[in-house]
């Protein structure tokens, strides 16, 4: 059977109902039909997602799976899209650390990226699993709706632009309910529109520029409204599953650090933001600060030798800022997760030179 172009791949965690149906029908009125859709749902203990879809389940373009235990936000992406990735490693003899024999061609794995097992799919297609011709990878989170056009329209501009390796589109957003940050999400759709013309982006100079910035805002967007080339998601590797909330960001900085991307000034789709998602968890524990400074050290580890310096006066910039918003957080008696500061500590250590000018950069700007 020739597997369609486009791998779409919708990681659920306790979907509701209201929520998963719109965004699998999303997928089902798009203009391109040439995709197929697996439903992977992270081992949900209140809702049962897998009722919630069945109905869907006859079409043999979607597929829906169950991972045995709950492996956690990034981990569970990396379960949809290297399924592929890792039955041609077996075919080729790089078997993944403790997978076991494939069946009906999908993996029961046990990877350095997802620590769990696959359940079989249900569903009336057993091929995601093979050999992939799928040349595009898109993501669509359970709770997150496309439009109609989504797919062609970022087909096109990935097809118009050869040295892309990644799209990004325009969205708007869908408020539920009591969300603090609820402002924050028009203010950054207008800093893209302000900041991020459309077309073609060349990565070295855009990569500089948001590092700058301290990769700070995701000017790229959520992953829902992401498309991929697969050939580039295989040379950057797996999403960075220790992380919580600045994953999605530390991939596309990687992701800049070997390819173009092209921005796609439409509105495509709507991203909902309601108190049990996980940006809203994430933010109110506070869990970003530190996975942003060890993202910006991942990023400058990889520019060419001679870019190591303005890589270096971006990390001061950034911990000086750093330092700033985690004093805030404390007097506003926020919650400051010390989810990965011990990447934060092991840079003091190495940098103390660097530390001392963030702190004393972080002063003179207290001063003014």
């Amino acid at each position: 059977m020739v597997q369609p172009r486009v791998a779409v791949y919708m990681p659920a965690y306790e979907a509701k109902k209201e929520h998963i149906r719109p965004a699998v029908e999303s997928v089902l009125v798009q203009s391109y039909t040439d995709w197929a859709l697996l439903i992977n749902d992270d081992a949900s203990v209140r809702e049962n997602v897998e009722s919630h879809v069945q109905d869907y389940l006859s079409d043999p373009r979607i597929t829906f799976c169950r991972n045995s235990k709950n492996l956690g936000i990034g981990a569970n992406w990396n379960v949809c899209w290297q399924q592929d990735t890792m039955e041609q490693a077996r075919e080729g003899g790089l078997c993944p650390p403790g997978a076991q024999p494939l069946r009906e061609g999908w993996v029961r794995a046990h990877s350095t990226t997802a620590q769990g097992t696959l359940s079989l799919p249900k569903g009336g297609r057993d091929t995601v699993g093979g050999p992939s011709t799928q040349e595009f990878v898109a993501f669509l989170f359970h709770d997150d709706l496309w439009e109609p056009i989504y797919l062609e329209h970022m087909l096109a501009a990935l097809d118009a632009n050869p040295s892309a390796g990644f799209a990004a589109a325009n969205h708007s957003y869908i408020k539920e309910g009591d969300v603090s940050r609820a402002p924050f999400y028009d203010e950054l759709r207008e800093f893209v529109r302000q900041n991020v013309r459309p077309g073609l982006h060349e990565h070295p100079k855009f990569l500089h520029w948001w590092l700058q910035r301290g990769l700070k805002p995701n000017v790229i967007g959520e992953p829902s409204f992401v498309m991929l080339r697969r050939s580039l998601m295989e040379q950057v590797g797996p999403f960075n599953a220790s992380m919580m909330q600045f994953l999605d960001s530390e991939y596309w900085a990687r992701c800049l650090l070997h390819a173009d991307f092209v921005y796609v000034d439409e509105s495509l789709g709507k991203f909902r933001v309601h108190p049990g998602g996980m940006s809203a968890t994430n933010e109110g524990q506070g869990r970003g600060i530190f996975e942003r400074f060890q993202t910006l050290q991942t990023v400058v580890a990889g520019l060419p030798s001679e870019e190591r310096k303005f890589g270096n006066t971006a990390i001061v910039h950034a911990l000086s800022g750093m330092i700033g918003q985690y004093i805030s957080r404390r007097k506003q008696g926020k919650n400051i997760s010390r989810h990965g500061s011990n990447g934060l500590r092991k840079f003091v250590l190495r940098h103390p030179i660097l530390t001392l000018l963030a702190l004393f950069k972080w002063m003179m700007g207290k001063k003014t």
